[in-house]
C-alpha cells in the first residue's frame, strides 16, 4: 500500500490544480457581492502551531476555511509556487503589491472570494505559512484583511524543521528530488535566500548556513521581520498570539481571536473547539547554531517573546559583549535592524 501512496499524491494534486484552472477560466457572475466577504490570513512560520489554529477556526459556522492552498496559489499566480509543486518557474518566497497583477486578481477573486460569496459565508480564513512573507500581496488582492499571526519558541521550529528535513517518507510521483520541506531540489531555500539578501536580512550571513536548523532559524527569523515592517500600517488588523498562549489558554485564546474576527462565540463551540488543542510541545535535539550577527538578533527575538531556547553563535570569539543583557536592551521593529 506504501508503494502506491506517491502515485496517488501525484495523481491527487494534479487533479486540484486541473479543477482550479478551470474554475479560474470562467467569467465571474458575481462580482457584485465580493466586497460583502471579509478575509482573514492566519500567518507565522511553518511548524509555529498554524496548522491546529486552522483545525479550531474550520468548525466555525461563519467561516469558510482553506488550508493552505497551494494548488489555488499556484493557480492564482506561479510565482507564489515556491516548493515548485506546480511550476518549475523561480517563485518568490517574500512578495510585496509590486508582484500583484491584473490577472493574479481576477484569479483571486474568482478562486477565494466568489466560492465564498456562493457559499454565504461572511468570512474567509486561510492558512498557508508562507504568506507571513507576503503581507504587501495579500493586501493588493484584498484589501482591509485581517491578520492572524502565531509565534513560536524559535529553536523549537528550527528545530521541527530539521526533522521534517530529513523525511523522505512524503514522496511525490515524478518528483525524487523533492524535501517535504524545502521543495523541488530546495526551491524553496533558494528563494528564502535569494529574497533574504534581496531585503537585506543578514546578507552577509546567509550563505554560512548549512544545516537544516540553521536554515529553519532564518526562515523564522525572515518571517518574523517581514510581519514587524507591516505592523504599523496593519495596526488593529493585526493579533499576535504565541504558541505557548494557545497551548495553556486555549479558550481565552479562541475567544480573542474570535472577539478580534467579528465572529460569535458560543459557549458549546468553544467547547468543542478546544478539544483539538493538545498541550505545549518542545522538540528536544541539538543547539542551533548560527553566525553571529543573526546569533544575536534570534536571540533578541526569543526574549522579546519570551521563550526559553537560544541559539548559540558560530564564532564564539565574536560573540557580543552584552549578550547578558540583552533582556534590557529594545527591540527595534524594522529591515534596518537585520541588516548585515
Amino acid at each position: 500500500m506504501e508503494f502506491h501512496k506517491p502515485l496517488a499524491r501525484a495523481l491527487k494534486y494534479g487533479f486540484l490544480k486541473r479543477l482550479a484552472e478551470r474554475r479560474a477560466s470562467r467569467i465571474s457572475g458575481a462580482n457584485d457581492g465580493l466586497a460583502q466577504q471579509a478575509m482573514a490570513f492566519i500567518i507565522g512560520c511553518g511548524r509555529s502551531g498554524t496548522t491546529v489554529l486552522g483545525e479550531v477556526l474550520e468548525k466555525h459556522p461563519s467561516i469558510l476555511y482553506f488550508f493552505e492552498p497551494y494548488h489555488l496559489w499556484a493557480t492564482v499566480d506561479p510565482i507564489t509556487d515556491v516548493t515548485n509543486l506546480y511550476s518549475q518557474s523561480p517563485a518568490k518566497f517574500i512578495l510585496d503589491a509590486n508582484d500583484c497583477t491584473h490577472d493574479a486578481q481576477r484569479r483571486f477573486n474568482l478562486l477565494f472570494m466568489e466560492r465564498a460569496h456562493r457559499a454565504g459565508s461572511p468570512l474567509i480564513v486561510e492558512k498557508t505559512p508562507f504568506n507571513a512573507a507576503r503581507i504587501g500581496y495579500l493586501e493588493s488582492l484584498k484589501p482591509e484583511s485581517k491578520f492572524v499571526h502565531i509565534i513560536r519558541d524559535g529553536v523549537d521550529v528550527a528545530r521541527s524543521i530539521a526533522r521534517l528535513s530529513e523525511d523522505n517518507s512524503y514522496q511525490i510521483a515524478g518528483k525524487p528530488d523533492r524535501s517535504r520541506w524545502w521543495g523541488h531540489n530546495d526551491s524553496k531555500w533558494t528563494a528564502i535566500a535569494r529574497d533574504g539578501k534581496r531585503m537585506k536580512y543578514f546578507a552577509g550571513e546567509v550563505d554560512q548556513l548549512s544545516d537544516f536548523a540553521a536554515k529553519g532559524a532564518y526562515e523564522w527569523l525572515v518571517s518574523l521581520a517581514e510581519v514587524d515592517s507591516w505592523r504599523k500600517r496593519l495596526g488593529n488588523r493585526l493579533m499576535e498570539i504565541t504558541y505557548d498562549r494557545l497551548t495553556t489558554d486555549p479558550r481565552g485564546t479562541i475567544a480573542d481571536i474570535c472577539d478580534f474576527l467579528s465572529v460569535p462565540k458560543s459557549d458549546a463551540w468553544l467547547d468543542l473547539a478546544i478539544q483539538k488543542i493538545d498541550g505545549t510541545r518542545h522538540n528536544p535535539g541539538s543547539q542551533v547554531l548560527l553566525p553571529p550577527a543573526m546569533c544575536e538578533e534570534f536571540n533578541r527575538r526569543q526574549i522579546r517573546w519570551g521563550f526559553a531556547g537560544r541559539a548559540i553563535s558560530s564564532d564564539t570569539s565574536t560573540q557580543s559583549p552584552h549578550a547578558g543583557i540583552l533582556a534590557a536592551t529594545p527591540i527595534l521593529n524594522s529591515r534596518m535592524r537585520l541588516q548585515a
